[in-house]
């Protein structure tokens, strides 16, 4: 298997067929920054998702660690969704958060927040009916 073939059957495992082809097709464009998505597929995706020592709901963990550090909430909310996809509960990413809120501070996990309170809508995990979701910590 190539790189490449390895990179996208592990895109698909990770995020479905849709945003794996999306991806896929980003790489073969030939436009701009087809070679950064095809390091993503080839590197990010076919050599380090797809190693062994931790399962994908783990990685997405991490990696959704880092995304609030670096205050990047799209990029949180796609982890957040592959986590949720790949088994890990809301309360385990909730409990993530606080972990982080010592080491990276309210801003950085209020950054998350909005993003987070939309997933939780748009899958119908919220406590109850009429929660409106959170806007932040202030």
């Amino acid at each position: 298997m190539t790189p490449r073939e390895k990179g996208n059957a592990a895109t698909r495992a990770l995020m479905g067929a849709e945003q794996s082809e999306r991806l896929a097709n980003a790489a073969q464009s030939g436009t701009f920054g087809a070679d950064i998505a095809g390091y993503a597929v080839d590197h990010v995706f076919g050599d380090i998702w797809t190693r062994d020592g931790l399962d994908q709901p783990r990685r997405s963990l991490i990696t959704m660690t880092v995304m609030v550090a670096l205050r990047q909430p799209h990029e949180f909310g796609l982890h957040m969704n592959f986590a949720l996809d790949h088994g890990m509960k809301l309360r385990e990413i909730e409990e993530a958060l606080i972990q982080m809120l010592p080491y990276v501070g309210f801003p950085a996990i209020s950054s998350v927040l909005p993003i987070a309170t939309k997933i939780i809508a748009e899958r119908g995990l919220d406590k109850t009916a009429d929660y409106a979701g959170h806007r932040g910590l202030l």
